[in-house]
């Protein structure tokens, strides 16, 4: 079985500066999921890896406990990625192993005979 390494980044948090009666308001999270592998590489001798990114919607949720700007984590940004995709971590790395293994040997090949 292949073994790969994911990691997930946070380049960006967009925030409003006061919503309500909160302030520092994190509104959109800016994220993106890569997964490598550990062994398996291309023709390049490059390390054959998928990555999903995208941005999440957040909102302060009715009876949740606000969390203000510099209070955010990593894993709380992790939770509310994983909630928008309605996935586990276990699911989003099946997938991109997937992708992975698609790559390394490929089920839908492509390009022109060779007399054209």
């Amino acid at each position: 079985m292949m073994a790969t390494t994911m990691t997930f980044e946070y380049p960006q948090l967009d925030r409003v500066a006061k919503e309500g009666d909160n302030v520092d308001v994190v509104q959109t999270i800016h994220w993106r999921v890569n997964c490598v592998s550990d062994s398996d590489k291309d023709a390049d001798d490059n390390f054959l890896s998928a990555t999903k990114y995208g941005t999440t919607a957040t909102a302060v949720e009715e009876g949740a406990e606000f969390v203000a700007y510099n209070s955010i984590t990593k894993d709380w940004c992790k939770a509310k990625v994983l909630a928008d995709l309605g996935q586990t971590e276990a699911e989003l790395k099946a997938a991109l192993d997937a992708n992975i293994a698609e790559q390394k040997t490929p089920t839908i090949l492509s390009g022109t005979p060779s007399g054209w």
